[in-house]
């Protein structure tokens, strides 16, 4: 009975390890993206029965998952201040089975890249190597840490356009608005984990600047965001989409608001949560464009 308590536990670490709920998210982008967006001929039970489709899936998904683990391996310190009750769910997997399943994943990532394509398999090689630099040093360099890490959350879906080798220009303002809104939810975050980076003198914006200063740095970038919406709800392909950004605006911006007013930690918590959860709606949102 032990035993499987501690199966159980070490289950429940696993899953809190690779953002389980991120990754269920990323297969249903990868499935919605492709049916909607990069070929709207299709139908979800085609894409389901391609197995070269499956296995680029599998190795995105795979990937990503040994990239949160990495990354919960050099912030081992920095999320115990953070998020405790997280971190101490996570510990039922002590740091040395996290490097296995780490390089276990890895492997098996690349391996059913292999099968796609020597190309696939090296553009995974690349990627899960970025994930670790990022990882193990990028992301404590300031403003270069976010950038890389908000680049490295779209470059799974640039796997999606070299498989189905399809290209518009509603394809890329849509990557620009999603890379801008990533960008933004990292800079955010630092904001959320301000204590932690504190004690471990990571090199953030609100830790080197102040909070004052990180605020509007915010803004400014968050201005950028209506020159991708402006286009992308005038481009044709939009449909009924638009009326996610619509939604997006509103939403975006009243959080925006009271982010600049407000110094409380959980008030910062709030607008993090609220960015993660338009970028959730904004991939059902796929669903609704022209094809």
């Amino acid at each position: 009975m032990n035993n499987t308590s501690g199966i159980f536990k070490q289950l429940l670490s696993f899953f809190a390890l690779v953002r389980v709920q991120n990754i269920l998210l990323i297969i249903f982008a990868f499935f919605i993206t492709s049916r909607y967006i990069f070929v709207p001929e299709t139908t979800f039970k085609q894409l389901l029965f391609d197995k070269y489709f499956v296995l680029l899936m599998l190795s995105t998904t795979i990937s990503i998952a040994s990239g949160y683990i990495i990354n919960s391996f050099y912030d081992y310190k920095k999320d115990l201040i953070n998020r405790p009750k997280k971190t101490i769910l996570e510990q039922q997997l002590n740091l040395k089975k996290r490097l296995y399943l780490y390089f276990a994943l890895n492997f098996l990532a690349v391996i059913l890249a292999w099968f796609i394509s020597f190309r696939a398999a090296m553009f995974f090689s690349i990627f899960i190597f970025l994930i670790w630099i990022y990882s193990h040093k990028i992301q404590s360099y300031l403003f270069v840490g976010n950038l890389m890490s908000s680049f490295l959350s779209i470059l799974p879906f640039f796997a999606i356009f070299l498989f189905f080798k399809k290209f518009n220009w509603f394809i890329f303002w849509h990557a620009v608005f999603l890379f801008l809104v990533l960008l933004l939810k990292d800079l955010i975050k630092n904001f959320v984990n301000l204590k932690g980076d504190l004690v471990e003198d990571n090199q953030t914006i609100p830790v080197i600047y102040g909070e004052s200063y990180g605020k509007k740095v915010i803004a400014a970038i968050s201005l950028l965001l209506f020159v991708p919406i402006y286009i992308l709800i005038h481009n044709k392909m939009i449909g009924r989409m638009q009326y996610y950004f619509y939604l997006f605006i509103l939403a975006y911006f009243t959080g925006l608001l009271l982010f600049i007013k407000t110094k409380n930690q959980g008030d910062y918590r709030i607008f993090y949560l609220i960015i993660k959860l338009l970028l959730g709606l904004g991939v059902f949102s796929i669903a609704l464009v022209n094809r």
